[in-house]
């Protein structure tokens, strides 16, 4: 893939799991390359399952799209028409996440099994894949073919602007966005990778940040039955997280009255309104919170409450 490095602008949505498998080799034959495609998208599919794959279709400049309907309006998944593209996740407010495939070469996107799009030989004994999922998110699956294949796979991530990655406890990523206004809110998660070998055999893999870009490394060995085929997870685009105050901010609005009002009608759209929490919990919250000499917290359709720690990055400050 191409080492590059991307700026981008946007928003994140709780980007899933990035995973590793090995899913079963397709026997080299004379079959044409529509029976590959399909044998791929199986061999992938056996090991991540169809339950939760997005219905997608075909739209301008890429290789399929899907539409999903959330709690937080719709969020939009497009698989590049091109391996050299990249897997784009545009939110309800029309912000994008975006994650570049690891590819060396300019392959075509080809929809085949139960709405896998895969890109065959896109990297020396490599194929890439992608499945939108119904989360709002999509997997964007490796799958290295033999002992040639590289190890180490590199995504480029598309951020958008103020946000940061964290690394979770489950051995992933959680994306934060600064509202600039004191708070800073969970928008997506990227899933801890996993890996399994033809046989099932969980694979050692693990994720590294270089600048902007996702490194997974996949630890195979002599005893690997391959393919391996690699999974980085997310999701992007709804309103699932978390919105973390710092201190002042935590102070201002435990002391009640419009400042209070004015800061709590800046958090987003789904974190108040549909659990009804009022401006009057959420005040006492706060002071809780402050007395307890930790910051205020409130979860998307859930109750107020209170953090420190390595919640929200540290945020408590």
């Amino acid at each position: 893939m191409n080492n590059r490095q991307r700026t981008a602008t946007g928003m994140v949505a709780a980007v899933t799991a990035t995973s590793l498998v090995i899913a079963i080799a397709p026997t080299a034959s004379a079959d044409t390359q529509d029976q590959r495609n399909q044998k791929a998208a199986a061999g992938i599919e056996r090991v991540t399952g169809i339950q939760d794959l997005a219905t997608s279709s075909a739209a301008p400049g890429v290789a399929a799209q899907s539409v999903t309907k959330t709690k937080s309006g719709t969020v939009t998944v497009q698989a590049p028409e091109d391996a050299t593209g990249n897997v784009k996740t545009t939110a309800p407010d029309g912000t994008a996440f975006g994650l570049g495939l690891p590819q060396t070469k300019s392959v075509k996107g080809v929809k085949a099994g139960s709405g896998t799009i895969v890109y065959p030989n896109a990297a020396d004994s490599t194929d890439l894949a992608v499945q939108p999922t119904t989360d709002g998110g999509a997997r964007t699956l490796v799958t290295l073919k033999d002992k040639n294949a590289p190890t180490e796979q590199r995504f480029d991530l598309q951020m958008p602007t103020g946000t940061h990655l964290a690394a979770n406890d489950s051995g992933g990523y959680d994306i934060f966005q600064d509202s600039g206004k004191g708070s800073t809110a969970l928008k997506g998660t990227i899933s801890a990778p996993w890996a399994k070998d033809a046989n099932g055999k969980d694979v050692p893999t693990s994720y590294k940040l270089e600048g902007g870009t996702l490194v997974q490394r996949i630890n195979t060995s002599n005893t690997t039955a391959f393919p391996v085929v690699a999974d980085p997870h997310y999701t992007w685009g709804i309103v699932s997280g978390t919105v973390y105050f710092n201190k002042s901010e935590t102070r201002k609005i435990a002391l009640g009255g419009g400042l209070a009002a004015t800061i709590i009608a800046s958090i987003p759209a789904g974190f108040t309104t549909a659990a009804g929490i009022t401006v009057a919990a959420i005040t006492t919250m706060a002071n809780i919170a402050q007395s307890h000499k930790k910051c205020l917290k409130i979860k998307s359709y859930g109750k107020p409450g209170e953090y420190s720690g390595k919640q929200g990055d540290g945020y408590c400050r």
